[in-house]
């Protein structure tokens, strides 16, 4: 019975470590910046900008979490309430996308 048990343990832990990790912020890298068509000085920047605003009207929302279209959609209202610039905006969005394309292992080229 104790070895079904933790063979049943093992499978769980197997199967929830092949999923993605939602819960990282990831750092921008030479590999994003490329596939994104961008700078890494870029992505970067829209990095420390979710860091700095994307918590301050509401609990930080992880990049993994919501789709790229859906970040689209929702990003320039949100961008207005944090008095972003068009080139924080979309820095942000960049980097945003680039991030969870990262965390699902997606080909972020467009």
């Amino acid at each position: 019975m104790n070895k079904q048990i933790l063979h049943i343990a093992l499978i769980g832990l197997c199967v929830s470590s092949c999923g993605p990790d939602l819960s990282v912020i990831p750092e921008a890298t030479p590999k994003m910046a490329m596939e994104m068509g961008v700078t890494q000085a870029s992505l970067q920047r829209g990095r420390a900008t979710y860091m700095a605003h994307c918590n301050k009207c509401h609990e930080r929302v992880l990049p993994a979490k919501i789709d790229p279209e859906y970040w689209r959609e929702i990003l320039p209202h949100m961008s207005v309430n944090a008095r972003l610039d068009s080139v924080q905006q979309k820095e942000l969005q960049t980097y945003l996308i680039a991030a969870h394309g990262t965390v699902y292992k997606l080909n972020l080229q467009h």
